[in-house]
């Protein structure tokens, strides 16, 4: 028999359940959890996988230019820093050319004259293409019969060397397709010299023409 309790004698310790609907209750997870090891897992999966783009597809390497395949080709080819097409590569990826030409040399359509094929690029002594970077060009310029422009192309005397001028143009004479010799900063220092007097004033197509441009 369970002992009669006396008045005032306390009872039960629990706190009464509560009964108002509109109290909060304990917050529930709906479904079933997904455990801790499997967020750890995707994020693993998630810092390898950039890790491989970054060490193979070049993806996420501020170093790659668009040119490369690859962070790895880019070091390949920096083992050949004095080769002038590579440091020309790094004169025509300024604004200096790329902004108007593209970095696939086929320029703008109607405006800026392509690079790619072009006959000014690939003659044989770059005479006229030396002068067009020293001193730029101006007005309409036909290439393979076609128009571009009237434009304007700055000219580029007192900002680049003998030897950037002359790397820059090795560049454009065997990219994109081209195979045109290579220009040497001597061949720039004598033509720099030649147009002194035509200094801050553009080419224009009809001027160009008339420069010999016979065996370099």
């Amino acid at each position: 028999m369970k002992p009669d309790r006396k008045k005032g004698q306390p009872g039960n310790t629990h706190p009464p359940a509560r009964s108002n609907s509109s109290d909060p209750e304990p917050s529930v997870v709906h479904g079933v959890a997904a455990p801790i090891w499997l967020f750890v897992a995707l994020a693993l999966l998630a810092f390898l996988g950039l890790k491989y783009l970054d060490l193979h597809a070049g993806g996420f390497n501020p170093h790659v230019y668009q040119q490369f395949a690859s962070s790895n080709q880019l070091v390949a080819l920096s083992a050949s820093g004095d080769d002038p097409k590579i440091k020309g590569l790094a004169v025509y990826n300024m604004p200096t050319c790329v902004s108007c030409h593209q970095p696939n040399g086929q320029g703008t359509a109607g405006i800026f004259p392509p690079l790619a094929g072009s006959e000014w690029v690939l003659e044989e002594n770059p005479a006229r293409i030396i002068r067009i970077v020293l001193d730029g060009v101006q007005g309409v310029i036909p290439v393979h019969g076609q128009p571009f422009g009237p434009s304007v192309m700055p000219p580029w005397r007192p900002v680049l060397s003998d030897e950037q001028v002359a790397d820059v143009l090795s560049y454009v004479r065997s990219s994109w397709g081209n195979n045109a010799g290579l220009v040497k900063k001597e061949q720039v220092a004598t033509i720099r010299k030649e147009t002194e007097s035509h200094s801050g004033t553009a080419w224009t197509a009809e001027e160009l023409l008339k420069v010999p441009v016979g065996k370099p």
